[in-house]
C-alpha cells in the first residue's frame, strides 16, 4: 500500500511538472520563434542572445546546480526528519551569502565587459559583421535581470522541497510570457527595449515566487551561520554542483563561441536548433527528475535501498523509452521540424537547410542528456556533487576537442557544433552510469539490458517506417498545412508501431506512461463536462 501510495504521488508530482515545463517550453519556444522572425531579420538576433552569456553565468555560479544538488536535498532531508529550524540556518545562509557574492559578480561583470565578451565571443574580434558595440550595450541591461533570475530559482528550490510542485513549475511560464510579450512588441523595433521588457519579465517572476515562499521564511534570518554543520553539508554539495552547473553553461558558451565565427545569424539557428531539441528534454527528463529528487533523497536518508532503486529505475526506464523513439524520428525529419517551427515570413529555405542540420546533430543527444539529467539528481540525492562534476569536466574537454576537429578538419560547418556537444554528451552519461555503479554498486546498464534491447528492437522498424513515409509525403514548402501533414503522418506511423512492438512485449512502462495519459485526458474531459 505505502509502495502505491509513493507511485501515486509521485505520478501526480511528474504530472504537475510535466505540464509546468511543458508550457514553459512552449513558450520558451514563442522566445525563440519570435527572435527568429523579428529580430534575426533585423540583423542583431546574434547579439541579443549572445548577450544573455554573462548573466546566465551569475546564475550558473550563485544557483544553477546548487538548487538541486544541495539546497532541495538538504532542505528535504532536514524536513523528513522534523527539523525544519536546522534546514533553514543552512539554507538561509546560503541565500544571504550568494546575495553577496552576486553584487561583487554584476560590478566585476558591468565594468569589465568588453574584455570578458571579447574572450566569450572571439569571433566578433575577427570578422565584420556583428556589432560588438551593441553586444555589450545589451550584456548590461540584461545583467540587471541576473539578481532576479538568481533568488527565483532558489526560491524555487525551496518550494520543490516543500513539494509545492505547482508553483514551482508554473512559475518560469509566466517569465517566458514576459520575454515572448517583449520580442513581440518592441523586437523589430529596438533590441535595447527588448532587452529592457526581459528585465521586467525577471523582476515579475522573483515576485511571484517570493510571494508563493513567505509562509516558509518563519525561520528565515537574515545572517551568516557559517559554522552551522547543516550550512557545511549544504555547502559540500553545493560549490561542486554549482561548477557542474557552471561546466553546463561553460559548453554552451562554448557551442555559441565557435557560432560567432561562422556568417551571421548562425548563432540564431545554433540555437534554435538547441532550444528545439531541449523541448522534449524537458518534458521527459527535467520534470521526472525534478519530481524524483525529493523522494530520492528521502529514501537515501531512511536507508531504504530498495526503495530507493526502484523509483530510480523506474524514472530511468520511463524517460528511455520516452526519449530514444522521440531522438530517432527528430534526427529523420530534422529538416522537416526545423521548418514547420521556423519558417515564417521571410526565413529562408537557406536557414531551414542549416538550421536543420544543427538540429540532427543535436538530437542524438537528447537520449544521452535525459539519462544524465536523471544520473545527477540520482548523485545529488545521495549526497555526491562531485562525480557529476568531474563528468561534466571532461565533457567540456570533449566538446572543445570535437569542435576544434568539426571545424578545422571538416566542412560540415556549424552542424558540427552541433555535433560536438552530443558526442560529449554521450561521453559524459556513460561516466555517470559507470561511477554510480562503483560507488553504489547499483549496476544501471545490466540490470536494464533487456528492457533497453526491447526498445531498440522496436525503433529499428519504427524508424525505418518514419523515413519511407517521410520520403513520400513530401510537403509543399509554402504551405503550413501541408508541412504539418507531411510530418505527423510519418511521426503518427512510426511512434504508433514502436509503441505497439513495447506493448505487444509486454513493457511495464508502456501500461505506466499510458495510464498516466488516460488519468489526465479523464480529468480534462471531467473538467470541461
Amino acid at each position: 500500500m505505502e509502495n502505491q501510495n509513493t507511485a501515486k504521488k509521485l505520478t501526480g508530482a511528474a504530472g504537475i511538472i510535466m505540464l509546468g515545463t511543458l508550457l514553459s517550453r512552449i513558450t520558451g519556444f514563442l522566445r525563440t520563434l519570435l527572435i527568429s522572425t523579428n529580430m534575426l531579420p533585423k540583423g542583431y538576433s546574434d547579439e541579443f542572445i549572445l548577450a544573455f552569456t554573462l548573466p546566465d553565468l551569475v546564475y550558473d555560479l550563485l544557483a544553477g546546480g546548487a538548487i538541486a544538488a544541495a539546497l532541495i536535498p538538504v532542505l528535504s532531508t532536514y524536513l523528513a526528519k522534523g527539523n525544519e529550524k536546522t534546514g533553514w540556518k543552512a539554507v538561509g545562509t546560503f541565500m544571504n551569502l550568494t546575495v553577496i557574492i552576486m553584487i561583487v559578480l554584476e560590478l566585476i561583470f558591468f565594468i569589465f565587459t568588453d574584455d570578458l565578451l571579447g574572450i566569450l565571443a572571439a569571433g566578433y574580434n575577427t570578422r565584420d559583421g556583428g556589432d560588438k558595440v551593441l553586444l555589450i550595450r545589451l550584456t548590461r541591461i540584461l545583467l540587471l535581470s541576473a539578481p532576479f533570475m538568481m533568488l527565483a530559482g532558489q526560491l524555487n528550490g525551496i518550494l520543490n522541497s516543500y513539494k509545492r510542485f505547482a508553483v514551482a513549475a508554473f512559475g518560469p511560464v509566466l517569465y517566458n510570457l514576459c520575454t515572448v510579450l517583449s520580442i513581440g512588441l518592441f523586437g523589430s523595433i529596438s533590441a535595447e527595449l527588448t532587452s529592457w521588457g526581459v528585465v521586467f519579465g525577471a523582476a515579475i517572476f522573483f515576485a511571484v515566487q517570493l510571494f508563493a515562499t513567505l509562509r516558509h521564511f518563519k525561520w528565515y534570518r537574515p545572517k551568516l551561520y557559517l559554522r552551522s554543520s547543516a550550512f557545511r553539508n549544504l555547502t559540500r554539495l553545493a560549490v561542486p554542483s554549482l561548477l557542474s552547473s557552471l561546466i553546463i553553461e561553460i559548453n554552451l558558451i562554448v557551442s555559441r563561441g565557435y557560432a560567432t565565427y561562422y556568417d551571421e545569424g548562425m548563432v540564431t539557428l545554433l540555437t534554435s536548433a538547441n532550444r528545439t531539441w531541449q523541448l522534449p528534454l524537458g518534458i521527459f527528463a527535467q520534470s521526472i527528475g525534478v519530481a524524483l529528487l525529493p523522494t530520492l533523497s528521502e529514501h537515501y536518508a531512511e536507508e531504504n535501498t530498495d526503495q530507493f532503486k526502484n523509483i530510480l529505475y523506474k524514472g530511468l526506464k520511463v524517460v528511455f523509452l520516452l526519449s530514444f523513439p522521440t531522438s530517432v524520428i527528430m534526427i529523420i525529419l530534422s529538416q522537416d521540424i526545423f521548418r514547420i517551427m521556423f519558417k515564417w515570413g521571410s526565413f529562408s529555405e537557406y536557414s531551414v537547410f542549416y538550421g536543420g542540420l544543427c538540429l540532427m546533430g543535436y538530437s542524438a543527444a537528447l537520449v544521452f542528456a535525459s539519462i544524465i539529467a536523471l544520473m545527477t539528481r540520482a548523485f545529488y540525492s545521495v549526497h555526491d556533487s562531485k562525480t557529476p562534476l568531474i563528468s561534466g569536466l571532461f565533457g567540456i574537454i570533449t566538446n572543445y576537442l570535437f569542435n576544434a576537429f568539426f571545424g578545422n578538419f571538416t566542412n560540415i560547418g556549424i552542424a558540427g557544433t552541433a555535433l560536438a556537444y552530443s558526442i560529449s554528451s554521450f561521453i559524459n552519461m556513460m561516466i555517470l552510469l559507470l561511477a554510480f555503479k562503483k560507488k553504489k554498486g547499483i549496476d544501471i546498464i545490466s540490470d536494464n539490458f533487456w528492457d533497453m534491447a526491447k526498445a531498440f528492437a522496436a525503433v529499428i522498424p519504427a524508424g525505418l517506417v518514419t523515413y519511407l513515409l517521410s520520403a513520400v509525403i513530401r510537403p509543399d514548402i509554402n504551405s503550413k498545412i501541408s508541412q504539418l501533414a507531411a510530418f505527423c503522418l510519418p511521426v503518427a506511423g512510426g511512434l504508433g508501431l514502436f509503441w505497439f512492438i513495447l506493448a505487444s512485449l509486454k513493457v511495464p512502462e508502456v501500461e505506466y506512461v499510458n495510464n498516466l495519459a488516460l488519468s489526465y485526458l479523464k480529468r480534462f474531459v471531467h473538467n470541461r463536462t
